[in-house]
């Protein structure tokens, strides 16, 4: 009996440890930028039409993303970052009610078109979110770490 127990302890414990390491993207390839397939991350933003906008954050739109009022109407803008990367930075994260102005791509993501931020100024902070060189997210093992 205690063989039996002490092996279904055991099988438990494997089946938790392989659900974390699958859910933390362990063993999905040695490429950071997305799986390659056309659903990841969108990699040349600088080839996008550049935009600065300027406005107050009035939601927050998952997938790391904000909605901003804007005087010419609301603009949603993605690749903020994880609050991690701002915490490393030094500086808050934009939440709704933040007047801020960002700078960055507008680029074709299948057939959408989507605002990648390059940078964030909420006064008198200016964040860094791409390589300016790659355009490759910072928190993504850029110069911060």
């Amino acid at each position: 009996m205690k063989k039996v127990l002490t092996g279904s302890i055991i099988a438990v414990m494997v089946v938790f440890l392989s659900a974390g390491a699958a859910l933390a993207g362990y063993g999905q390839g040695g490429n950071k930028r997305g799986a390659g397939d056309g659903t990841g991350p969108v990699h040349d933003i600088y080839s996008g039409k550049p935009f600065t906008y300027e406005g107050d954050v009035i939601e927050m739109v998952p997938g790391q993303g904000l909605l901003i009022a804007t005087e010419s109407g609301n603009v949603t803008v993605y690749g903020i970052g994880p609050f991690r990367y701002w915490d490393s930075v030094g500086v808050d994260r934009p939440a709704v009610g933040d007047t801020i102005t960002v700078t960055g791509y507008a680029v074709d993501y299948n057939g959408e078109i989507r605002n990648i931020a390059t940078t964030i100024t909420i006064d008198p902070d200016v964040v860094d979110l791409r390589d300016p060189e790659t355009g490759a997210p910072l928190w993504r093992g850029g110069r911060w770490r």
